[in-house]
């Protein structure tokens, strides 16, 4: 199985334009739609490869949910309004057999339903959530989920370096990623993280590299490839 997490920057690669408040700025109307989704797909070959993306803009212009319908399901939370006034959704990419399911929240809609998305291996003990912090209120719901130490692995873009030190520092969560690393190349850091649940067996394989360049976006994808300890995620 191998997850992966990936901030895809509007699909505008590289640029940033701060005049845009998170609106689609690509200047030089570059086609990343296209490489960006073969890259994902070369991502999602078994059942339940799953990649999650942070930073999917979906617009009249873009349409980027219904790119990826010939082969692949887009998972994301439902959120107030309609989904394409949403400016940074959170959501998982998986194979349209794939055994991942959408697990249903309980946040507030508009402020943090578009930031998370949490999924769950079907009749398994086994839950993953990926986030995009933008804020505090982010930051205190993925620190609770931290603290119940419910979910295996919890990954995605983190954007805050001290925040990142102060769960390593305190939390039962082991950070695949290390600070050498880059995965956020403007500022050459390594804000985008991927935390595993020190009581989740499973076995490293596959994958040399965990952050890999992809020149496509300012961020880095990190994937970890596994095989799961099937006795360690029964469901009870």
């Amino acid at each position: 199985m191998r997850i992966s997490s990936w901030n895809v920057n509007k699909f505008q690669g590289a640029y940033s334009n701060p005049k845009t408040r998170g609106g689609y700025y690509n200047p030089k109307n570059i086609d990343f739609k296209t490489p960006i989704k073969k890259l994902i797909s070369s991502c999602i070959k078994e059942k339940d490869d799953i990649v999650f993306l942070q930073e999917f803009y979906d617009n009249n212009i873009l349409k980027t949910r219904d790119y990826f319908s010939e082969d692949l399901k887009v998972l994301h939370n439902e959120c107030e309004g309609n989904f394409n006034d949403i400016k940074s959704h959170v959501v998982a990419i998986i194979r349209k057999d794939s055994s991942w399911k959408l697990v249903e929240q309980t946040l507030n809609k508009s402020s943090l339903g578009n930031k998370w998305i949490e999924v769950e291996l079907s009749g398994k003990n086994f839950r993953i959530l990926s986030f995009h912090n933008t804020g505090e209120a982010v930051k205190e719901r993925v620190n609770r989920e931290f603290r119940n130490k419910e979910k295996m692995i919890i990954l995605g873009d983190f954007n805050d370096r001290h925040w990142i030190r102060e769960i390593k520092n305190k939390y039962e969560y082991d950070d695949i990623i290390t600070d050498d690393d880059i995965t956020f190349k403007p500022a050459q850091t390594a804000i985008d993280r991927l935390f595993v649940n020190r009581h989740f067996n499973y076995e490293k394989v596959g994958v040399s590299s965990i952050v890999t360049e992809t020149y496509l976006s300012d961020h880095n994808l990190l994937s970890l490839e596994i095989k799961l300890d099937e006795d360690n995620i029964q469901s009870s």
